[in-house]
């Protein structure tokens, strides 16, 4: 699903993403409709380190992520299945299996990617 990010998606992209900080003072502007996929599929080299950037987020971010993802409003379908799976066990860590377990039944049934 496409979106613009509003101002708390952007706080959260910053967390993840802080070189993006440096792309915007020279000009670079970059769009993004979704956190989670750019952040793991541009700026991770590997699945460790999208699990390192994960690590920065406070617990109220994963559940905000992670509401988005369950109710549509984050697509996670371009994630390739080992980026998934870590946001799925980062969040399960801090929200609880049952949470993990209902993004990963959204991840399976989700829908097509769309940035």
């Amino acid at each position: 699903m496409a979106r613009d990010l509003n101002e708390r998606d952007l706080q959260i992209l910053a967390k993840l993403v802080p070189e993006m900080e440096v792309l915007l003072k020279k000009g670079i502007e970059i769009e993004y409709m979704n956190i989670l996929p750019p952040v793991a599929n541009h700026h991770s080299r590997s699945v460790q380190e999208f699990e390192q950037r994960l690590k920065k987020l406070s617990i109220e971010d994963i559940r905000y992520l992670a509401d988005l993802v369950l109710d549509g409003t984050e697509n996670t379908g371009c994630l390739r299945p080992e980026f998934a799976e870590a946001f799925f066990v980062f969040a399960g860590k801090s929200l609880g299996e049952s949470v993990a377990d209902q993004l990963r039944e959204a991840y399976e049934s989700g829908g097509e990617c769309s940035g």
